[in-house]
């Protein structure tokens, strides 16, 4: 099987799962969010794995990494797309102060845990690799909070804070990940190269966003547009990929920048379609490269957890708390947004492609188990309170 074979493979399992996926419907919340969430493409890929199958004839899945960091180009893309300063505008000014606080405090907690047990783990984290793992502990998941909504577990008052503070702390998510990326560039190759190859970065972005806005009045149709979207993409990741940045989040400056200059309705028309598909993939990808060998970081995974669901726990609370304080009852406090983001994942690949040590793919496992054990825990605690 040749690497484009594979590909080609790759898009039609994704396209026809979409499709798929969308005449399923699920009695239960924990149902639909293991559906929609792509876990199906991750035990493809899991079986895909020539690690875990012992089979070196798999191997070719591996070799389309330029398909791989498109796929982390697209998400950061998306995540990009929903920093519309007029559409933000919308939501009230305590809604950007409590969410920004929620994922501040998140992030330094896990990033204090961690430092503080990190000298009695058998296994030492570098630096970098916790700041990693606090920056996925302060994102949360949208996915588990639309589902929620749709199925009317969350209040609505509550229920529109929440959609705002997923997407949101996943913004700043995504910047605090580009700055570490700076960071550890400016380590390894001065502070100077690194600010060149950031600047570099940022002008071509701009420099293509404005292309795009100029050349997207030209194509009238659907597959005209996906095209020039998605081959703009595809450059800004290349650039990313020569100049060693991160590329979601070099694509996410991508999507900030056309979403608040271009024409949103012919954006979103090409997201909605490819959305789900490059998603599936994503999930792929994931198990492709995923290794659960991961008896040594044990500790790791259980420190991890303990750290989000005490740290979320109160955060969540005080938020419900101030929020709505006269509208707020106990079971209402006893809902909590556990769920970290399937992004997270996404910037684990983005720094293993990019810096290729092995360590990364280890915590590639955690984050994984943390991302399915965090929104099931997320989705129970919500049905749990509304049955009281």
């Amino acid at each position: 099987m040749t690497s484009i074979l594979g590909l080609v493979l790759l898009v039609v399992l994704a396209i026809v799962g979409k499709y798929i996926f969308e005449k399923i419907h699920l009695k239960t919340g924990t149902q639909n969010f293991l559906i929609y969430s792509g876990t199906l493409y991750l035990v493809i890929g899991l079986l895909l794995n020539p690690d875990l199958s012992k089979i070196p004839e798999l191997s070719i899945f591996r070799k389309n990494e330029f398909f791989f960091d498109f796929i982390l180009g697209w998400t950061g893309f998306l995540v990009g797309l929903q920093l519309a300063i007029k559409g933000i505008k919308r939501f009230p000014t305590k809604y950007f102060g409590y969410s920004t606080l929620g994922f501040l405090f998140t992030f330094l907690a896990v990033m204090v845990a961690f430092f503080i047990v990190n000298p009695l783990l058998n296994i030492k984290l570098t630096k970098l690799e916790i700041l990693l793992l606090s920056i996925v502990g302060g994102m949360s998941s949208i996915l588990s909070v639309g589902l929620l909504s749709r199925q009317k577990k969350i209040h609505s008052y509550y229920a529109h804070y929440l959609q705002f503070a997923s997407a949101f702390d996943n913004i700043l998510g995504v910047i605090v990940f580009g700055l570490l990326f700076f960071a550890y560039q400016a380590m390894h190759l001065g502070f100077g190269s690194a600010l060149l190859n950031l600047g570099i970065s940022l002008l071509l972005v701009f420099l293509l966003a404005q292309f795009y806005k100029y050349f997207n009045k030209e194509f009238k149709t659907f597959e005209e547009e996906s095209l020039l979207l998605l081959g703009l993409i595809l450059i800004i990741v290349g650039m990313a990929r020569l100049l060693q940045n991160s590329i979601i989040f070099t694509s996410f400056l991508f999507g900030f920048m056309i979403v608040n200059m271009a024409d949103t309705k012919k954006i979103l028309l090409t997201v909605q379609e490819w959305e789900k598909p490059l998603n599936y993939i994503l999930f792929l990808f994931i198990g492709l490269y995923l290794d659960i060998y991961i008896v040594n970081y044990a500790s790791v995974l259980l420190i991890f957890l303990i750290a989000i669901f005490g740290v979320k726990y109160f955060v969540s609370k005080q938020q419900i708390k101030h929020l709505h304080p006269n509208r707020t009852n106990s079971n209402q406090q006893n809902q909590t947004l556990w769920g970290i983001t399937n992004i997270s994942m996404a910037m684990v690949l983005d720094a293993y492609f990019t810096n290729y040590h092995p360590q990364e793919l280890k915590l590639l496992s955690i984050v994984v188990i943390v991302y399915y054990i965090t929104n099931v825990a997320s989705i129970y605690s919500f049905k749990k309170a509304v049955r009281k």
